[in-house]
């Protein structure tokens, strides 16, 4: 499956083929996180069944001035057999920050039956974070909680909390780092890493030193092993190298 992007942000002319791992290297600025927000917005498009219920993406990102009037986009060499469901972008592990704002916003526009606006990729990340899918997963909590001596849980009111040893530790006093793994673990438990999501990471590396750097390289490969289609927007040559040693 091949992305063309043409007069999208910084990027003049791009073609970039989805399949197994697609690394996208370069130095800040340079266009590659808009480069892995047009691989979701084409594939939430193109791919998702309830395009009634979605909002224009397109609008969204010229009202962001990413898209150039002029500027288009598309996907070829889409297979009958590729089973793509779904998309994944995961850009911060502050997602957890706001877990309880996203509840709350839920209720109130249900209750309420009104839409309020708020970024919707991390949108998105928060509903799979609490939700499961229908589909089988990769299995890798084994891993991730071995990484991070600990494993996210939720209490009785369905608020996560990282949980070391047994002893209760709040989000708002977890390492980053930790939050960063801490996704992965429950998109895998919630069965959202699958042969049927593309995953794309806006520089994975970010909040990590170079050792954990080098388990988020292995994670990802293990990841692609199995069948998940990854794409890695990074600016540290340690993920890069790393990618490139595991994969």
């Amino acid at each position: 499956m091949q992305l063309q992007l043409q007069n999208i942000g910084m990027i003049k002319e791009a073609n970039v083929n989805i399949d197994g791992l697609t690394v996208i290297a370069g130095e800040n600025d340079t266009g590659k996180s808009t480069v892995g927000k047009f691989i979701y917005l084409i594939i939430k498009y193109t791919f998702d069944q309830r395009k009634n219920n979605k909002p224009d993406f397109l609008d969204i990102f010229k009202s962001e001035h990413l898209v150039k009037e002029n500027g288009s986009f598309g996907l070829s060499n889409i297979q009958k057999n590729q089973n793509l469901k779904d998309v994944i972008f995961i850009e911060s592990p502050l997602v957890w920050n706001f877990s309880d704002f996203f509840r709350d916003i839920a209720q109130i526009e249900s209750q309420m039956r009104i839409k309020l606006e708020y970024p919707y990729l991390m949108k998105d990340l928060n509903f799979k974070l609490h939700i499961k899918s229908a589909s089988d997963g990769v299995d890798i909590k084994k891993q991730m909680t071995e990484l991070m001596g600990g494993e996210f849980k939720k209490d009785e009111m369905g608020r996560y909390y990282f949980d070391k040893n047994g002893e209760k530790i709040e989000l708002v006093n977890t390492a980053t780092g930790i939050k960063t793994f801490g996704i992965f673990q429950v998109l895998s438990q919630n069965n959202w890493l699958n042969s049927d999501t593309v995953l794309i990471l806006d520089e994975p590396e970010v909040h990590l030193h170079p050792k954990w750097q080098l388990e988020m390289a292995k994670v990802i490969v293990e990841l692609v092993k199995n069948g998940v289609r990854v794409v890695v927007n990074s600016h540290s040559p340690y993920m890069i190298e790393a990618l490139e040693r595991y994969g």
